[in-house]
């Protein structure tokens, strides 16, 4: 059994998201590679993969968000490793692959 190292040095900062008005996608923008790079979740995203209830208001939204920042940070670097952008979507497919 492999013991879990935890080093928060590694981690990333958590964003300021924001919730869009028609409450479909949720922003933030992060820091990559010294570029900031404006990231777009979809809500079904989050409903499909992080448990977010379909009628659940923007504070339940951005909790969710930060309770899966981790995860949401690892499918973003690795679509932005596969093909950088200052712009990138996140959607359900994304979160698919693992």
């Amino acid at each position: 059994m492999h013991a879990r190292i935890s080093n928060p040095a590694l981690k990333a900062p958590l964003p300021e998201p924001q919730v869009s008005a028609d409450q479909r996608t949720l922003t933030f923008v992060l820091p990559w590679r010294g570029e900031s790079v404006t990231c777009v979740v979809a809500r079904t995203a989050l409903e499909t993969y992080f448990w977010l209830a379909p009628n659940a208001d923007n504070d339940r939204t951005l909790t969710v968000f930060r309770n899966g920042f981790d995860r949401i940070h690892a499918v973003a670097a690795r679509k932005l490793l596969a093909r950088p952008s200052k712009h990138l979507e996140l959607d359900a497919v994304d979160f698919a692959k693992g």
